[in-house]
């Protein structure tokens, strides 16, 4: 075993084993190390994700990033046979009058059409006959429904080429490829605790490196020694600040918690028809769903006759620097006192069922809900997704190893170019990101 190695990847999530895949298949000649601090690949936050998959944003680029990403999806499905348990089910926003007037969601359509995205709006007669058990008014005598602040459904987008998959067979698909084609084998269950910077050129002067040296990351110090490297490329989520901050970089994103529930629709004949719900797409179930209020969401998952049921919430739930053990424990009472009175009182199906299990993660935000592919001082930072990691991880993969070529633009699947210094910080070209759960 050696300590040094061409390039090191820090973190074997979605975006960190994509972007170990890109650059051993553009940079054959590089010895490329995959370090995670877990015993396998993808179980993390990738494997606490929702795992849905959407092109509709506001954002062109984050079009651009999540259509292609989705594309080469549906290829390593559709034609190299590799099942990701892949279903353009759809999404569905839930929208009342209100919020479908608001210019933000005016924007949000034309920029979609102009970029040839593809939805529908539903009316709300449309949409009770579809799914005849959706509660879309409150009567005026309802306190309840008031006390909450619960918009009506008046309207709905619904996006027909976005869907789910399995993270975990996405993750096995990346990982079998660079496999086949890495000379190293990764390091699992091997924490690295910083990244180590030197003066280059070093002087050999005790306290290296001074204010006035030129510095780059050279390394990683781990659990178990130090490993060296031309290149680490960092996409580390949730940790990217505690490896950054030691050494005066910024990453300029926070981590928040998310958590999901699953409920059972079997044995529940109410439920099991909602999930079964036809008239949205060929696959026969309900798209993942997003409610007019509180952030809360619905993921039907028909191979196991549940809903996997999340809540995007914003204000009163905290930024955490970064994500502590116990971080990644569902909190039953955030379900019971928050989740569960608006998901009840829309869709009546649910009252008085609960989950049979739960799980928690996080998602790593940027200030404008777009990712961030940078280099400085040695290190390509690759994160910043915002809670869409899986759906923009194939697409920013593509854009760090472009970055490490040193060229202009990124090809992405299909053929489409970025350039290089889009996500980037000093030349950033993005708009903000307004659609975000």
């Amino acid at each position: 075993m050696t300590d040094r190695f061409d390039i090191v990847v820090v973190g074997a999530g979605v975006i960190g084993i994509a972007t170990a895949y890109h650059l051993q298949k553009n940079n054959p000649e590089k010895s490329i190390l995959l370090v995670d601090s877990l015993p396998e690949a993808g179980q993390a936050n990738t494997a606490m994700s929702a795992a849905a998959v959407r092109n509709m944003f506001s954002s062109t680029t984050n079009q651009l990033l999540t259509d292609s990403s989705i594309d080469f999806f549906r290829h390593i499905q559709d034609d190299l046979k590799f099942d990701l348990t892949m279903h353009m089910c759809g999404y569905l926003w839930l929208l009342s009058t209100g919020q479908f007037k608001e210019p933000s969601v005016k924007m949000w359509m034309q920029r979609m059409e102009k970029s040839d995205i593809a939805y529908k709006v539903y009316e709300q007669e449309e949409l009770q006959k579809i799914i005849p058990g959706m509660t879309t008014k409150f009567s005026e005598g309802d306190e309840e429904a008031q006390l909450m602040n619960l918009k009506e459904i008046d309207y709905a987008l619904f996006g027909p080429e976005c869907g789910v998959l399995d993270p975990d067979l996405l993750v096995k698909f990346y990982k079998q490829e660079f496999l086949k084609l890495s000379k190293v084998k990764p390091r699992f269950s091997l924490p690295v605790t910083n990244l180590l910077l030197e003066a280059k050129p070093s002087l050999g002067l005790p306290g290296e490196p001074y204010v006035w040296q030129d510095k780059q990351v050279t390394g990683v110090r781990t659990s178990n020694g130090d490993i060296h490297a031309e290149t680490i490329v960092l996409a580390a989520g949730p940790w990217t600040n505690t490896l950054l901050d030691p050494v005066g970089i910024s990453s300029y994103v926070k981590a928040k918690k998310r958590q999901l529930f699953i409920i059972p629709a079997s044995g529940h004949p109410l439920l099991e028809q909602l999930l079964f719900t036809k008239g949205f797409s060929k696959t026969g179930f309900l798209p993942f769903t997003i409610l007019p209020s509180a952030g809360v969401y619905m993921r039907g998952v028909p191979e196991e006759k549940s809903f996997w049921i999340g809540c995007g919430d914003k204000v009163g739930r905290a930024y955490k620097y970064a994500m502590e053990e116990q971080d990644y424990k569902a909190e039953r009472s955030y379900f019971e006192e928050s989740m569960y009175p608006v998901l009840s009182k829309y869709f009546p199906a649910f009252q008085n069922v609960r989950p049979v299990n739960s799980f928690a993660g996080s998602y790593c935000y940027s200030f404008d809900a777009l990712p961030y592919v940078y280099k400085q001082a040695g290190v390509i930072v690759v994160t910043g997704a915002s809670g869409s990691g899986i759906m923009k991880a194939d697409a920013m993969a593509r854009i760090a190893d472009a970055l490490y070529r040193g060229e202009k633009e990124a090809e992405l699947f299909g053929g489409q170019r970025m350039p290089t210094n889009t996500l980037s910080v000093a030349d950033r070209q993005v708009e903000v990101e307004r659609v975000i759960i």
